[in-house]
């Protein structure tokens, strides 16, 4: 009889063991889709294929499990059919831009669909979540001023005045950006103040300047026309809650940087008491293109810093962005057809890119995206409806602008679909992470 409880006791204490490892393998792996989420979110992931990749990557490990994303909330809900039970997570977390760690982040998805241990995995990923910023605060603050005071002559036709001008501005708005990240009461009104200041300062020059390029260039960093791109393809993707949330946040963040830049143009108005208005011609007096070939790599290169790309990945960047710039600098087949060829482009070099050098193409993709976005358009339309901007004389012209920087976007998201669409067939882990 003792001998018989005894069988009997290892053996419950078995079963015990055994639901025990099951019950942490599960927490193991729900564990890790929360980490992964979270990391794509704050990684800057395309935000319409989260929750794919998610649901990808739970049916790979065996979890039964859901996922509903909104602008700055993540809801991962984990089912257990047998039980009749839910455990539902919400994950709020704001959306960044952090290229290296997001190729890294890449990597262990790619390789837990492969086989990958779930653990090794879940190692790897912390590692990756608490390790610092690959660019000291000072590389960054430098790469706003270089983004801004390049973006000038490149984007939007500025002299070299407007050049050493918006540098300035781009330097003032990354050290409030150093600001309203330290401290978060002041980070509800950072663009709106930051707009105010370089609105200020442009103004407060006169006719020596272009106040559009100027203050265009001045908050670059800030424009959201990559914001209402995603928007658009978002609603493409039938994402339709997230979609409308962030284009409406887009619309409304373009009004409140325009409002910001009339507002800083008035306020010099009333202390100088200068109610004479530039004129157009200062506008028109352009760095020779020319300069274009030393400009664009030093563009490209800010741009990858304010990514926080690896320099390893400035290559890819700086190639597929120049594919995109070229197409759309020679391309003159109108405002909807241009953008649209030269996000063809863009997505074709981006996948090629990853094809070739089997890293995440979505980063070279979305730097080259990123010259092509109409964000600078709608801030323009709110200051020719505010009645500001020297260079659109009738106000009435704001509505037009806010509905091309719609329908830039839709051309750009139909450019960036239809390259996936082509890629396809010949290689479907391009669909992966990417646009």
């Amino acid at each position: 009889m003792e001998a018989i409880s005894a069988a009997a006791t290892a053996a419950t204490l078995n079963a015990n063991l055994g639901i025990q490892r099951d019950i942490a393998e599960i927490l193991t792996r729900q564990s890790f889709l929360i980490m992964i989420a979270k990391a794509l979110i704050l990684y800057g992931a395309p935000s319409h294929r989260i929750e794919e990749t998610c649901a990808l990557l739970a049916r790979k490990m065996d979890v039964d499990a859901s996922f509903a994303l909104l602008p700055g909330l993540m809801t991962i809900s984990f089912s257990d059919p047998e039980t009749h039970t839910s455990d539902t997570r919400h994950l709020r977390c704001t959306q960044g831009m952090d290229m290296y760690k997001l190729s890294k982040v890449y990597k262990i998805a790619w390789g837990v669909l492969h086989g990958k241990g779930i653990e090794e995995a879940n190692r790897a990923l912390e590692r990756v979540t608490i390790e610092p910023g690959y660019y000291p605060v000072w590389v960054t603050v430098t790469s706003w001023m270089t983004t801004a005071a390049f973006v000038a002559p490149l984007a939007f036709n500025g002299s070299w005045l407007d050049t050493a001008l918006a540098g300035l501005c781009g330097l003032f708005v990354g050290l409030l950006g150093l600001v309203a990240a330290k401290f978060p009461v002041y980070g509800n009104v950072f663009e709106v103040t930051s707009s105010i200041l370089v609105g200020f300062i442009a103004r407060s020059f006169g006719d020596r300047v272009c106040f559009a390029a100027v203050s265009l260039a001045g908050v670059v960093v800030l424009l959201p026309g990559l914001l209402l791109t995603q928007a658009i393809m978002e609603l493409a993707s039938r994402n339709i809650v997230s979609g409308s949330v962030r284009m409406f946040y887009a619309l409304m963040y373009a009004f409140f940087l325009g409002f910001g830049l009339s507002l800083g143009a008035e306020l010099w108005i009333f202390v100088s008491r200068d109610h004479s208005q530039p004129s157009e011609d200062v506008c028109k007096h352009g760095v020779d293109h020319w300069w274009f070939f030393l400009i664009f790599p030093a563009v490209s290169t800010s741009i990858n810093i304010v990514f926080n790309a690896h320099p390893c990945q400035w290559l890819g960047m700086t190639l597929v962005t120049a594919v995109g710039y070229t197409v759309s600098y020679f391309m003159t087949a109108g405002p909807q057809v241009t953008p649209a060829i030269a996000a063809f482009a863009v997505g074709i070099a981006g996948q090629a890119y990853g094809r070739i050098t089997g890293n995440l193409s979505y980063v070279p993709l979305l730097s080259g995206v990123l010259l092509l976005v109409p964000g600078s358009v709608g801030v323009r339309g709110v200051l020719a409806f505010i009645g500001t901007d020297p260079t659109q004389g009738d106000p009435s012209q704001g509505f037009q602008f806010a509905l091309s920087m719609v329908n830039i976007a839709v051309s750009i998201t139909l450019g960036v679909f239809c390259s996936a669409l082509v890629w396809y067939p010949f290689w479907r882990k391009s669909t992966f992470m990417n646009f």
